[in-house]
């Protein structure tokens, strides 16, 4: 086969030469043709691809809309995180409009959309370039341009992403009116979006049409994976309506299925409905085993930790444990949870994503004007120049109260952005512009806390295990120093830091410091890491005067200053694996309440002769 496809290649590259393409009367003709070439090229890689690519555009320069089909694919081919990509696309639109190409002016508009797509912190650019290409080839036919229905669906699935339900489903519905798929399976592609997007509106029984026709079509093309995956779609709608006898068996057959076919992250998600079924039919032992086998697959995927299913998952495990009486467990699940939550909502509510999001309404009401702009022209010869003037009084008026919706809605996501950085005191006074801050405090408590022999066990390591086995480590001591009242400053690599005694002042400021640190060494002591490695933890504690606050234009953060800080640092560098190290003065200010063991005068670095001790209980 492969002998087949490399003679049929040469033969291409000899027609090429000899300047003879094929003769073509509509640009769809020439779209097929391209489509074609590629499948031959199916064996090369995408550099070689390219090339070949590009070599055909300056072959068929004779035909500029064939030679230009063929540097749109040329560019599908190449990565989009290549020097100079988007100038030359740019240039691509400029030219493509300057030759009136609207076939070829509509694609390179999807194009850019595609490449500003790819990077996330564009997501703005793409929408616009999408909504761009749809004004283009909205006014074309399947037929006529052949990549309608699969640049639709794009287009409806961003507004799906969104959560503007309505005009997802509208542009889904035009996508599949269309009816000239390159991609047979872009009809369950289709249905199940639809499916999931009156799901999501509540009307069941629309949602279960559309689930029941995805289905349809992925059994008449042998899609497994979709036949699984609108199998559990119909019964988590089932779950939704409260028809727990119906949704039971099919969340059964979607996760072995899913399994069969690799697809772990939908098998998660129907253990995660399944297991809120057994909980609410107080089934815990069943609900229990499916959510640790769904955590158990899903923990060393890609996708993981995947935000809004963590938080399934840990949601009912923590219900479980708490029915069992097990309260620790509960704690840690119901914390890691809202961890979860809190992410989802974070990314949700980031600078890039708002924007996105921003911009899709954007397009949304640009769409809406353009029809209402036609409607005026036609009212104008119909009625004359009054209702031009009453109209556009209300279309301003309209205007008016989005703009200030807009401004109302993006001042609360700024609120909500700071409060996740910085403390709610230092917020409000950041928000009355009051900057820099500078506080001093006369007492306060310096909690460091590090892993022992961190850089040897980070080399050669798989750097997603790294960051994971941290986020989980410093997850628990986030949920610690929430539970002791300390403010969490920063991590620094394998270091973790946090104050007692500020923002807020507290008497007891040492007290909790130590309770903390305690509670700290005892839950961590035997720690190991995924691969069975021990890791060790040393925390150091000082108590004294702290300077705090917030310095800088950019990337704002709360930090300390002080020599109580320089102590506290110290304390951890030169203590003890397992053990909680703290200075003479710390330990003046807990006499009695603690056991203390010393460990003698050492030298301390910058800080000469010292007597400093080991907190025992």
């Amino acid at each position: 086969m492969r002998y087949i496809t490399c003679l049929l290649f040469c033969f291409l590259c000899i027609t090429v030469d000899a300047q003879s393409f094929p003769s073509f009367k509509t640009y769809a003709e020439k779209y097929d043709y391209v489509l074609s070439v590629n499948d031959t090229l199916s064996y090369k890689t995408h550099q070689q691809r390219t090339d070949s690519f590009n070599i055909l555009a300056v072959k068929s320069a004779e035909d500029k809309e064939l030679s230009d089909e063929f540097r749109i694919e040329a560019y599908r081919q190449m990565s989009f995180g290549h020097v100079n990509v988007e100038k030359q696309l740019l240039d691509f639109l400029e030219q493509a409009k300057s030759d009136g190409l609207v076939y070829v002016e509509a694609e390179a508009h999807q194009l850019l959309g595609e490449y500003y797509s790819a990077n996330n912190q564009q997501q703005n650019a793409a929408i616009d370039q999408y909504v761009a290409a749809y004004n283009m080839y909205q006014h074309f036919s399947g037929d006529e341009f052949p990549a309608k229905q699969e640049y639709t669906y794009v287009l409806g699935g961003a507004f799906y992403r969104y959560a503007d339900y309505e005009n997802a489903i509208k542009y889904l519905q035009e996508a599949w009116r269309a009816k000239r798929s390159i991609n047979k399976n872009m009809y369950c592609s289709i249905f199940n979006t639809i499916g999931l997007a009156y799901r999501n509106m509540h009307k069941y029984d629309s949602a279960m049409l559309y689930f029941q026709r995805t289905h349809d079509e992925a059994e008449k093309l042998h899609n497994i994976p979709y036949i699984g995956i609108t199998t559990g779609n119909i019964g988590i709608t089932y779950y939704m309506q409260g028809k727990y006898d119906d949704a039971i068996p099919l969340l059964k057959e979607d996760i072995a299925t899913s399994m069969a076919t690799t697809q772990v992250k939908n098998a998660a998600g129907s253990m995660a409905i399944l297991a809120t079924i057994y909980n609410d039919k107080h089934n815990y032992t069943e609900a229990e085993s499916l959510l640790t086998n769904a955590v158990s697959i899903c923990e060393n995927k890609p996708f993981w930790p995947d935000y809004p299913l963590s938080e399934q998952l840990f949601t009912q495990l923590a219900k479980v444990y708490s029915v069992k009486g097990d309260y620790h467990r509960a704690y840690l699940y119901s914390d890691s949870a809202l961890t979860a939550k809190d992410s989802v909502s974070s990314r949700n509510n980031s600078l890039t994503l708002a924007n996105a999001h921003d911009k899709i309404e954007f397009a949304q009401h640009k769409l809406i004007a353009e029809q209402l702009q036609n409607q005026i022209k036609i009212d104008s010869l119909e009625i004359g120049k009054k209702r031009i003037e009453i109209t556009f009084f209300f279309v301003g008026i309209a205007a008016l109260l989005l703009v200030i919706l807009f401004i109302a809605r993006e001042r609360k996501r700024s609120e909500l952005l700071l409060l996740n950085i910085l403390p709610e005191k230092i917020a409000e006074r950041l928000k009355r512009k009051e900057h820099p801050i500078a506080d001093y405090f006369d007492h306060a408590s310096i909690l460091f806390i590090d892993m022992a022999g961190f850089t040897l066990f980070s080399d050669g390591r798989d750097p997603k295990d790294i960051v994971n086995m941290l986020n989980t480590v410093f997850t628990r001591f986030d949920a610690i120093a929430e539970k002791y009242g300390l403010e969490k400053i920063k991590t620094i690599g394998d270091c973790y830091m946090a104050v007692s005694g500020l923002p807020d002042p507290n008497p007891h400021h040492a007290e909790a410091a130590a309770k903390m640190a305690l509670e700290v060494r005892n839950e961590m002591k035997g720690y190991t890491a995924k691969d069975g490695t021990p890791i060790a933890f040393r925390i150091g504690l000082d108590c004294g005067p702290v300077v705090a606050g917030v310095i800088g234009r950019r990337k704002f953060i709360y930090d300390l200053w002080g020599d109580t800080v320089n102590t506290a640092s110290r304390m951890e560098s030169t203590g003890l694996a397992g053990e909680i190290h703290c200075s003479d003065r710390f330990r003046n200010k807990l006499e009695g309440k603690h056991t203390f063991e010393s460990r003698g005068v050492t030298e301390i670095k910058g800080k000469g002769m010292m007597e400093t001790w080991l907190i025992v209980s």
